[in-house]
């Protein structure tokens, strides 16, 4: 099965979330101007057991999409490697796509992993309590500011996390 750029994408994407990673990454300001962005380096798969729990990961995904329990909601001729493919095909992270020797051949779980990386939705942990803000969320050094959202909180708990920052902000 083979789709064409102009056909519509109709189904989902594989994903594994590789939940409280060892990695840890940085961030840092360039200027003073509020209105530059920062350098932020996420360090992905830094730790080498990130990368082997996404695998493993992968595979328990594997052995889900390929059962028989799961085998009325796909289609029979779109195997696991084609819809590593498709996802992996698609523009979700700055990482080069693959190109060269074996580029058409189905991502290993590894690859896989490496070339779909992405942060979703909610970053974290650049404001850290006690160093860049006091216990009742404060700046530090700087009269009647606060810093409230999700930058303040050092571990995601994996979820949506308004309730997190509507609490935090009442």
């Amino acid at each position: 099965m083979k789709l064409s750029s102009a056909q519509p994408f109709q189904g989902g994407f594989i994903l594994e979330k590789v939940m409280g990673p060892l990695s840890t990454g940085h961030m840092e300001l360039r200027t003073k101007n509020p209105n530059d962005n920062p350098v932020v380096t996420f360090n992905y798969f830094q730790h080498p057991d990130d990368l082997k729990r996404c695998v493993r990961g992968i595979q328990t995904i594997e052995r889900v999409v390929q059962s028989k329990a799961f085998a009325r909601y796909k289609y029979a001729d779109m195997s696991f490697e084609y819809l590593l493919n498709l996802t992996a095909s698609t523009p979700v992270n700055l990482r080069p796509p693959r190109s060269g020797p074996g580029a058409s051949l189905p991502p290993s779980a590894e690859e896989f992993c490496q070339h779909t990386v992405t942060t979703i939705w909610h970053y974290h942990g650049g404001c850290v309590v006690g160093r860049v803000v006091d216990g009742d969320y404060k700046v530090i050094g700087i009269y009647w500011l606060r810093v409230i959202d999700m930058s303040t909180v050092g571990y995601c708990p994996g979820t949506n996390p308004q309730a997190t920052v509507m609490m935090l902000g009442r």
